[in-house]
């Protein structure tokens, strides 16, 4: 299981990925120092990427299917970041629309919990945000469109009115990331299948690094403190 495909939605422990990212590379907008993101009105540190990297990393390392052949520093940052902005974006869309987003996140925790077990306590908790905003952001979209569709609309229609929540939401509340990450943009392509997962297309080759697996000697190549292996 890699982090390189975006998914909202499927299994628990399935990481975003970096799909959400542009492929034009650095941020156009200048972002206060010290922050990774502007999320609407939300920000997210640069130091709480750096607190959550190192407990996501030994998390994965708990599962080889997880870990893989292992990640990149960048690659790695650059998701646990698509999962915090979206972990966010999801907080400010439920509370716009009047859905109490704590149950819903607490439930998808314990679940979290449960399919980690064995491994470090401390580090679970520290990395649960990454693990949990995909389905997290699924659960409060469906939320919002069951109000607005009701619960016959078809898979079509909920495929299109879920990649316009998500524009719309952007271009409403704006997301700015810091240089030092490529952009977001819900924009991109974003589908979702039959079971309500949202998938969004990588951009241009530009960000293959980030997106795509590297080769396991790449990797391995790197000094230990810029890798996840």
């Amino acid at each position: 299981m890699r982090l390189s495909r975006p998914v909202v939605g499927a299994a628990a422990v399935l990481l975003l990925g970096s799909g959400l990212l542009s492929g034009c590379g650095v941020s156009e907008e200048e972002v206060r120092p010290g922050v990774a993101a502007t999320v609407g009105d939300d920000t997210i540190s640069l130091d709480l990427i750096d607190e959550v990297s190192g407990p996501t990393c030994e998390v994965l390392r708990s599962s080889p299917q997880l870990l893989g052949d292992g990640y990149t520093g960048s690659s790695l940052r650059n998701t646990i970041l698509v999962q915090l902005v979206l972990g966010s974006v999801a907080d400010q869309i439920a509370e716009e629309n009047g859905i109490d987003g704590e149950p819903i996140y607490a439930k998808l925790a314990d679940q979290i919990r449960l399919q980690l077990g064995g491994v470090d306590d401390a580090d679970v908790e520290e990395a649960l945000p990454v693990f949990v905003s995909s389905n997290y952001a699924s659960s409060v979209i469906d939320a919002v469109l069951s109000e607005r569709l009701g619960p016959d609309a078809a898979d079509s229609q909920k495929q299109f009115e879920s990649q316009k929540l998500l524009v719309e939401w952007q271009q409403e509340h704006g997301i700015e990331t810091n240089p030092l990450f490529t952009t977001i943009d819900f924009s991109a392509d974003a589908v979702v299948n039959d079971r309500q997962e949202l998938s969004v297309a990588v951009g241009d080759d530009a960000v293959a690094a980030l997106t795509e697996p590297q080769p396991k000697a790449s990797i391995d190549a790197l000094p230990e403190s810029q890798r996840c292996t």
